[in-house]
């Protein structure tokens, strides 16, 4: 996934979070909670990325 911003990917971290989103798969399943950690885990990458902040994850 590709986000524009820092913010961007925060926001769609945050939205991850919240109780209320419900993602399914494109088979129509619901999302896993492993589904939930690998988007939350690219957003947070995303926001290293731009942070300069690499290290953080590549370590």
């Amino acid at each position: 996934m590709n986000f524009e911003s820092v913010r961007e990917a925060l926001s769609y971290a945050l939205l991850l979070s919240d109780e209320k989103t419900k993602l399914r798969n494109s088979d129509g399943s619901d999302a896993t909670i492993e589904d939930y950690k690998e988007l939350y885990r690219e957003a947070l990458y995303s926001a290293c990325d731009y942070l300069g902040m690499e290290d953080l994850y590549l370590d």
